[in-house]
């Protein structure tokens, strides 16, 4: 695969962007019209879930650019999960967006994505026309972790340096959660202030989600400056989101999202 550095920020194809301290992230992206999309997935996920292929196949079929890349320790990147933060993952986001695309982009995020899309948007927000949070959960390591440990597993986490959480997906293969991870999310908590972006947002929240609490998005809503934001509740939908309903009515979002960005341009 090419290095980012050999490649125009809109060509199409499959690369892997070089980080500073040697690490590598791998990404795919399509050449196409603005604003482009950029997806970004959750936390022990990757860029090959439906969400992000389903929305790669909408950008094909309508020739607009697209870009999707696995953060540090995730799918085809360098690194290990355990080794990650909230902010070297929104590094590498804010990486990405700089070097392989160019113009306006909207940012779709899930979940831990979600989170990273908010931050990203921050950073770069002249360049930062929409932002589409699915399952979005900014500050989860505080609100979703931290605050739901025993005191047995706090001790443990300060004490050992990680606790180990079961995993819902995959009950054989636990998940371990490091110490680093939660001190250097205090560092990029949103939802206690506000949340200083204009854009408009789309918030897609399943009622069913056993991950994340479905107010989560009200939170949000209320956090962010824009006035432009919108929440769909799916009653019946689950954290992940990936039935084909649920694919279909993200890439209508997004869709919408994106004619009203080219008509008020």
């Amino acid at each position: 695969m090419a290095e980012a550095s050999n490649v125009a920020p809109g060509a199409s194809g499959a690369g892997i962007l070089a980080r500073g301290d040697g690490a590598s992230i791998a990404y795919r992206r399509l050449a196409g019209h603005n604003p482009g999309v950029v997806f970004i997935h959750g936390y022990r996920s990757d860029m090959e879930g439906g969400k992000a292929l389903a929305l790669e196949s909408w950008c094909r079929e309508t020739g607009r650019a697209f870009l999707r890349f696995d953060m540090f320790g995730h799918g085809q990147s360098t690194g290990q999960v355990e080794d990650g933060t909230i902010g070297r993952w929104a590094d590498d986001a804010e990486a990405a967006v700089e070097q392989l695309t160019a113009g306006p982009q909207i940012l779709v995020g899930s979940s831990l994505g979600g989170w990273i899309a908010l931050l990203t948007a921050l950073r770069l927000r002249p360049r930062i026309v929409g932002l589409v949070g699915v399952a979005a959960a900014p500050d989860f390591t505080e609100d979703l972790m931290w605050n739901a440990f025993s005191p047995e597993q706090r001790r443990q986490l300060i004490e050992q340096g990680h606790v180990v959480e079961e995993n819902c997906y995959e009950p054989d293969n636990p998940w371990i959660i490091p110490r680093r991870l939660i001190e250097d999310g205090r560092n990029h908590l949103l939802l206690r202030d506000a949340i200083n972006l204009y854009c408009p947002v789309r918030l897609i929240q399943g009622q069913k989600d056993a991950d994340v609490p479905w107010n989560t998005a009200l939170r949000i809503a209320e956090s962010l400056a824009s006035d432009d934001v919108e929440i769909t509740l799916v009653k019946d939908g689950d954290h992940r989101l990936s039935r084909d309903q649920d694919l279909a009515r993200l890439v209508g979002v997004v869709a919408t999202l994106a004619e009203q960005v080219q008509a008020a341009d």
